[in-house]
């Protein structure tokens, strides 16, 4: 009887390290913060990103529609700061306006200029239906940052932008 319990709980150690992700940030300054998420339900999940001083921001993440997501981001960077093309039929991404069922994503690409100084293998180009994410973390010692992701469902790999409430910006990538 004690197997049946045990058992399981052996592999659910096995399974769950694997739902973990990793991204990174990185200042214009070249200030590389690392971290990491996971998914929850309701499309959202979980973040935490570790600064160069050691301070732990963490927070939520959601998945929003296109509209929102460039509304927001033109909120923290400035108007104008962000263009996507693409398709964008109906709020919920699809020209078959959700009648099938409801879905955030955008067939499509999106794309950014990646610096010169920038890390290997930093992603210049997502494509496929495209999700979109926005975050606000919170530091233990004070800071905050306003996130916004671009991914591709095929991959599950994106980059985006995070603003700190002193006005540092860095680039992402996860």
């Amino acid at each position: 009887m004690k197997a049946l319990i045990v058992l399981p709980s052996l592999l659910s150690l096995l399974v769950f390290p694997g739902c973990i992700h990793g991204l990174s940030l990185r200042s214009t300054e070249g200030e590389i913060w690392r971290g990491r998420y996971r998914f929850a339900r309701e499309d959202s999940g979980l973040m935490q990103v570790t600064g160069a001083n050691g301070e732990l921001l963490s927070g939520k993440f959601a998945q929003v529609g296109r509209t929102s997501f460039i509304e927001s981001y033109e909120k923290t960077f400035g108007k104008g700061s962000i263009t996507l093309a693409g398709l964008d039929a109906s709020p919920y991404g699809h020209l078959s306006g959700g009648i099938f069922a409801n879905s955030y994503a955008v067939t499509g690409s999106a794309y950014r200029e990646v610096p010169e100084n920038a890390a290997p293998g930093s992603a210049g180009t997502v494509r496929g239906p495209l999700f979109y994410w926005t975050a606000l973390l919170r530091g233990d010692k004070g800071t905050t940052m306003a996130c916004y992701f671009i991914g591709s469902s095929y991959t599950n790999h994106g980059f985006g932008s995070c603003k700190s409430h002193t006005g540092e910006e860095y680039g992402a990538k996860f």
